[in-house]
């Protein structure tokens, strides 16, 4: 069948161009175009979807591992992915139970790797470009101090730019303890780079009413 007129006067743009939803979207059809647009998202997503895991598992062979997975996950279930839902708000909730799953499995002895790998999405609203040391110095306080669950909140919100909201459907939890969980971390940081003598410039872009709902669901003891 020749194409229409209307895809002649407007082609379909390069993938590279298209969105994330676009190509969810896309990859749903099931068409001869459909892995194309799947690997293009994993394309942009690989790199910055292992970063997540490595942080959340600790061990880059488990990283790695539930990183193809949760790509394989994904695509078994491209047709359940709702066009509402920000593509990589989707997929990090996937990967997120993955990672659940596979911490439930494991024994309480982790092996803890340096993380010397480059983070290409490293969280720019915690490292300037020309400080990248600082920022690593800024994780690793994070590693050493604040819990699982409030380093994956962290992350998100600062590598990832997701919106509370977001951060709530990755990790399951309510909005209101995300912010406890930000809040709580935040505070944590502070107090841990003034004991060794330095002070990291954290912009939070969290409004103040949102700190005072914070702390007071922490009972004001965050």
């Amino acid at each position: 069948m020749p194409p229409s007129m209307a895809t002649l006067a407007n082609p379909m743009p390069p993938l590279s161009q298209q969105s994330p939803e676009e190509l969810a979207v896309r990859a749903q059809a099931g068409n001869g175009a459909a892995m194309s647009c799947f690997g293009e998202l994993v394309v942009r997503f690989e790199t910055r979807l292992f970063n997540f895991l490595l942080r959340r598992t600790r061990c880059r062979s488990d990283a790695e591992e539930l990183t193809q997975e949760a790509f394989a996950r994904a695509w078994e279930r491209i047709t359940s992915y709702d066009p509402s839902w920000k593509f990589s708000t989707w997929l990090y909730t996937i990967a997120s139970r993955l990672a659940v799953s596979k911490h439930r499995k494991l024994s309480r002895e982790q092996v803890w790797e340096s993380f010397d790998r480059p983070a290409v999405a490293g969280p720019d609203k915690l490292e300037a470009a020309d400080d990248r040391r600082l920022g690593r110095k800024l994780w690793a306080l994070a590693e050493r101090t604040l819990s699982p669950d409030q380093q994956t909140a962290l992350w998100l919100r600062y590598a990832e730019d997701m919106s509370i909201g977001e951060i709530a459907k990755v990790t399951g939890k309510s909005q209101v303890g995300v912010r406890v969980s930000l809040f709580r971390a935040r505070q944590t940081l502070a107090r841990g780079a003034g004991s060794e003598g330095w002070m990291p410039v954290i912009e939070v872009n969290i409004s103040a009413d949102e700190d005072n709902a914070a702390m007071e669901a922490a009972g004001g003891r965050a």
